[in-house]
């Protein structure tokens, strides 16, 4: 007991004794050529007693702006003598609280690192690094911008870093590797808005790192949007714990602020952000299976912008059909292109029926000239073989079924749908009905037998069968679902067309005023708790994946 209590009244003292050190550092006053002094002789002579106070100093004091000033200036004095023997005070300076202070005193500083650097390159990464990890910061929320204080004490660090890529144009390399190892994880809150937004900054005055950046960006959405999604399908499960639920509407809250913050870039920049878009999505959202929210950036950029719906269509469309030259080994790429091809003919308000007609006449004649090909070599009904003409005869199957308003409302229309052939595609030996969702099987079989067009019954019945004995899966994926996320969402539902039941009478409500009528109707807060959505399993309720509308959302 007695060692015990010594050893207390010890740590006790030696705490007070650093309070009373860490006070006294405190009420140092620096003189006019002092650091400059301390620096050669550590340098010089290898004195570091002096050296290692002032570091602790520096460490654990708060400078006042004199003392701030006149440290800075005599380190300007001495910039020459700052080598890699010194990186430990050259950390120490970069860690000092400066980005709230005057602007005097903020230019000071600015100058010093800009000389610092322009003497030794190689102290860039350090100084880089501290300057990003700025941006890591937990402000408060904000809605279309954050506080003037705040976008005050952030543009102090983008005048310094841009200053220093002018002046060192190499500098921008180590400034992009520097963003992308800063990047904050995907649970860090906050964080990752303000992140988001001072990158976003960054690509406007560094416009050489704006594809760079938007890929690092996405990237990091990605990551947010799987495990959106994975903590839906185990909410649907009913097995995770109310605190790992908090923690995906964390994740979710986030994913929304920086799906905010794109849209409002790609506002902003127009023709510049989205042909870099364009690039990105073809090299990293494309071949992402699964994602539920990242994507509508795309559907974004063709909803503003004729050239970009232009080029992503036909994209989409040779990587389907396999024109692209991405080789063999690409099925599941083939796959996901045509369900991002349908999924965007089909919701996006801005596609014209003119384009629908066009992707689906071309569709099915690579339909055709697919079945007249294989019926000459072997035919056989093998997913893996055939696997990219089932993905585009399901995306013709559930554009039919989606679109059945545009597409049979005139005999003009009915005579379209009737030169796609669709008996030749339902009937012929690869029999992709097999493989396609039942959802989107029972609404093209409904919508094409009632038009007399099609007659599935028989075929339906006989995979039916089939599926007792093998069991079949189904890509139940349709990534242009309706969006869930509110903030951003309010963007994106008006550029959304709700799926409407030929069965059903109703009005022409959009995506947009559904979800508003919804969410104004909310008690609680605006935000959408995933764990309340309930999946309805018949295709009357228009809930069913592919057919989902915004009515199910807050279900």
């Amino acid at each position: 007991m007695a060692v015990t209590a010594q050893k207390s009244v010890a740590a006790l003292m030696r705490k007070t004794l650093d309070r009373q050190a860490a006070v006294t550092r405190m009420k140092v006053c620096f003189k006019s050529k002092q650091i400059e002094r301390i620096l050669v002789n550590f340098i010089k002579d290898g004195n570091s007693v002096s050296y290692n106070e002032l570091l602790k100093i520096l460490n654990d004091g708060q400078l006042s702006d004199s003392n701030f000033k006149v440290l800075f200036e005599d380190c300007l004095s001495c910039v020459i003598y700052m080598e890699r023997e010194l990186k430990s005070f050259i950390q120490v300076l970069c860690n000092i609280e400066w980005v709230t202070r005057d602007q005097e005193i903020v230019d000071v500083f600015g100058t010093f690192i800009v000389s610092l650097l322009t003497a030794h390159t190689y102290h860039c990464p350090r100084v880089m690094t501290e300057l990003v990890k700025l941006f890591r910061v937990e402000c408060d929320e904000w809605d279309d911008q954050p506080s003037k204080e705040q976008v005050a004490r952030w543009s102090n660090i983008h005048s310094l870093i841009a200053h220093i890529v002018a002046v060192m144009p190499m500098s921008s390399n180590i400034l992009m590797q520097t963003i992308v190892e800063n990047f904050p994880y995907y649970k860090a809150g906050r964080v990752n808005r303000s992140y988001v937004y001072n990158l976003i900054w960054i690509s406007k005055y560094i416009t050489s790192l704006r594809e760079q950046i938007l890929t690092t960006i996405i990237i990091k959405m990605i990551e947010m949007d799987v495990n959106v999604v994975e903590g839906n399908k185990m909410l649907e499960q009913e097995s995770i714990y109310n605190m790992e639920v908090d923690e995906k509407d964390k994740v979710s809250h986030i994913l929304d602020c920086c799906m905010f913050e794109m849209l409002q870039w790609m506002q902003d920049e127009r023709e510049h952000i989205l042909y870099s878009l364009c690039n990105v999505f073809e090299r990293v959202i494309l071949p992402t299976y699964g994602i539920r929210h990242v994507q509508f950036l795309l559907l974004y950029a063709i909803s503003i912008n004729q050239q970009c719906a232009d080029r992503i269509f036909k994209n989409l469309w040779m990587i389907a059909a396999g024109l692209h030259g991405i080789g063999p080994g690409a099925l599941t790429t083939r796959r996901t292109a045509a369900s991002h091809l349908a999924g965007l003919l089909a919701r996006c308000v801005r596609v014209t029926r003119t384009r629908l007609v066009h992707y689906l006449k071309t569709m099915a004649d690579w339909c055709h000239g697919y079945i007249t090909a294989t019926q000459e070599t072997s035919a056989n009904d093998s997913t893996k073989v055939h696997g990219a003409f089932h993905a585009i005869c399901h995306a013709i199957f559930y554009l039919v079924a989606f679109k059945n308003h545009h597409l049979f409302r005139s005999k003009s229309s009915l005579n379209f749908v009737e030169s796609l052939n669709l008996p030749r595609l339902v009937s012929c030996p690869l029999n992709p009905l097999r493989t396609c969702p039942p959802q989107v099987t029972r609404a093209f079989s409904s919508v094409t037998r009632s038009h007399q067009v099609v007659y599935c019954q028989a075929i339906i019945e006989k995979n039916t069968r089939l599926s007792l004995t093998n069991t079949v899966e189904y890509d139940e994926w349709f990534p242009y679902d309706p969006y869930t996320l509110p903030l951003s969402g309010k963007t994106i539902w008006p550029l959304c067309v709700e799926y409407k039941d030929w069965l059903k009478e109703g009005d022409d409500e959009t995506q947009y005023t559904s979800l508003k009528r919804k969410l104004d109707a909310e008690d609680d807060d605006y935000l959408i708790t995933y764990s309340s959505q309930k999946l309805h399993n018949s295709l009357s309720n228009c809930s069913m994946p592919g057919f989902k509308t915004s009515e199910t959302i807050l279900s």
